[in-house]
């Protein structure tokens, strides 16, 4: 006699999908993911740039490049790697071999966020797919990250030093991506998405 009822596999989906939740978050543990290390290097980069220290500069773009980080489609903001490039000496850290990760790279953009308020755009995630978000800024501005899910609920908040959001998508749809600026002065921000 069996103590415990055996659910279908067909049957625990259908309760996960009726569930309330819009996407099921992911733990955060103590690695950094490819997103995260380079939302890191792009302020390094930018912070390398500023105190004209072109070997910070160059390891700052070898994870970039090893990362095979990329502007995300249709952003329209300048895009800082081609000047910070045209910096450093060629075959710097740059030429080292490929980080693992997603074979097209991570997508990134800049934005600036103004004191009190916030930025945001939208992007797409798929069903199923583990989803990616990074934020890193060159100072020390307080800002937090914060998606929501299509219906405006939100999937990820975060505040801590690490400013990462990880979760699975439990449909395929729109999720609109924040950075609010809690300081007293603009933010800008560096933000890559896997």
């Amino acid at each position: 006699m069996n103590p415990l009822p055996r659910t279908s596999p067909i049957l625990a989906a259908l309760a996960l999908a009726a569930s309330p939740l819009a996407a099921q978050p992911q733990a955060q543990d103590e690695t950094p993911e490819m997103g995260e290390r380079v939302a890191l290097a792009l302020a390094s980069a930018q912070s390398a740039q500023g105190r004209s220290d072109n070997e910070g500069l160059a390891r700052a773009l070898g994870v970039i490049a090893r990362a095979g980080a990329r502007p995300l489609d249709g952003w329209k903001g300048d895009d800082p790697v081609p000047a910070w490039r045209a910096l450093v000496p060629q075959g710097g850290p740059e030429a080292l071999a490929p980080l693992r990760g997603s074979p097209l790279g991570p997508g990134y953009r800049t934005g600036k966020a103004q004191p009190g308020s916030s930025d945001s755009f939208e992007q797409v995630f798929l069903s199923g797919k583990k989803a990616s978000i990074a934020l890193s800024t060159p100072g020390d501005t307080p800002v937090t990250l914060q998606v929501l899910d299509a219906e405006r609920r939100p999937v990820c908040s975060t505040a801590d030093a690490r400013r990462a959001c990880r979760w699975i998508p439990l449909f395929t749809q729109r999720y609109v991506i924040e950075v609010r600026n809690a300081g007293s002065r603009a933010a800008e921000y560096f933000l890559v998405v896997e």
